[in-house]
């Protein structure tokens, strides 16, 4: 009996594969550049072997200037990647003369395919707020969530709960009220993960962004990566029961905030936080029709790995991590750190007097790899302008790539 149920059950996920489309997945790794991919792998737990992004069926890479300058910002990067319109920075969701451009939540809802944002920022920051939202100031974030409010998003996940609260906004409204009379389960705490819904939902689990990885308390606030078990868990439900595609976005935005204070121990924390979440995301795509496009929208600071000579001429690093890297607990990984050199690109000096000696690091203007999952679709180039991938999300999800 029970071989006969799970031969049914089966089938009927290949049969709902075959009715259904492609679910396309978008992946931000905000500020991460080529050689945050080298020290992911020299601290795994065999540098010899595969990490997750090695699993991608293409690889790209891509430039990521804005239209007024070639250092961007995640707003104008933002804007690009989600609208197929180049901008300046600082806007969001509008060309550079201040016009509304289409998003891609605003594609898939004209298109009825469900949608979703997870970020471990506040989902007021530039990055998600460019795929919903119109602003001429990045900073406007209590307008930011006020348009997030009026959108019909089915699955909201991250930070930035300040700018929903009633006692917090200058018009005095209660966002979360707005969301639950639209039907939306609101959640609060990571404990609300744990209950099934068949509502949307909006999930804010802290004031500003989520604490860095190596911060965190897991008991309060959920990683990315257990975010993303719940969107992708969500949303493929949801698809099934209202046989449509579902377009996501997930940031891992934190990588950026690292870079620019030239965190080391936070910046580690945050990219084996981001390898174990794109194993997830990859795992679910090979099990499903979905399409997973990764991309750095800008790299920050340019963190490398390096080594140095001794009195001997021999490298300090030479088979250091292949004997003796231990990721097996927090304590003994911060051990193998203690002898893990990088090296970021210090703007400070070029940049003036800053409110905060701590924040040294900024953008760069180096191009960045982008990564590539179908088992159905091949994009065509190697190289790509940041604004051509927003007709690969589009073309994806319509099925005619």
């Amino acid at each position: 009996m029970k071989t006969k149920f799970l031969s049914l059950f089966l089938l009927s996920i290949i049969f709902f594969n075959i009715v259904l489309g492609e679910n396309v997945i978008v992946i931000i790794t905000d500020g991460m550049n080529f050689d945050c991919l080298s020290i992911v792998r020299k601290i795994s737990q065999n540098p010899l072997k595969n990490i997750s992004f090695d699993n991608f069926s293409q690889i790209f890479y891509c430039e990521t200037t804005a239209d007024n300058t070639y250092i961007t910002d995640s707003a104008a990067a933002g804007t690009a990647i989600f609208t197929g319109c180049k901008t300046e920075n600082g806007f969001i969701g509008i060309d550079k003369n201040k016009k509304n451009v289409e998003n891609i939540i605003e594609f898939c809802k004209k298109k009825s395919f469900l949608t979703g944002v997870i970020t471990n920022t506040r989902v007021t920051h530039a990055t998600p707020a460019s795929t919903y939202s119109h602003v001429d100031e990045r900073n406007k974030e209590y307008d930011i969530a006020l348009q997030l409010s009026e959108k019909d998003i089915d699955l909201v996940m991250g930070g930035g709960l300040k700018y929903f609260l009633k006692e917090n906004r200058y018009d005095k409204k209660d966002l979360l009220e707005e969301f639950t009379k639209k039907g939306y389960k609101v959640i609060k705490e990571k404990k609300g993960l744990k209950e099934n819904t068949d509502k949307k939902v909006i999930a804010l689990f802290s004031n500003s962004h989520l604490s860095y990885e190596f911060e965190k308390d897991t008991t309060e606030q959920p990683t990315l990566t257990e975010m993303v078990d719940y969107g992708l868990n969500y949303l493929y439900e949801r698809s099934k029961k209202m046989n449509k595609e579902f377009f996501l976005m997930i940031e891992s935005g934190r990588i950026d905030h690292a870079s620019h204070y030239t965190a080391f121990k936070e910046l580690i924390f945050e990219l084996l936080e981001t390898e174990k979440m794109v194993k997830r995301v990859l795992d679910f795509a090979s099990k499903t029709n979905t399409t997973v496009l990764l991309v750095s929208d800008h790299a920050t600071a340019n963190p490398v790995f390096v080594g140095t000579f001794t009195d001997s001429l021999l490298h300090t690093m030479d088979s250091y991590f292949i004997k003796n890297v231990d990721t097996s607990s927090k304590e003994n990984l911060l051990k193998t750190l203690d002898s893990f050199k990088i090296k970021f690109t210090d703007i400070s000096e070029f940049s003036g007097t800053k409110e905060e000696s701590s924040y040294k690091g900024d953008h760069t203007g180096s191009d960045v790899l982008g990564f590539f999952y179908s088992k159905k679709f091949r994009i065509e180039k190697i190289f790509y302008k940041n604004y051509e991938l927003f007709e690969i999300m589009k073309k994806s999800l319509m099925d005619n790539l």
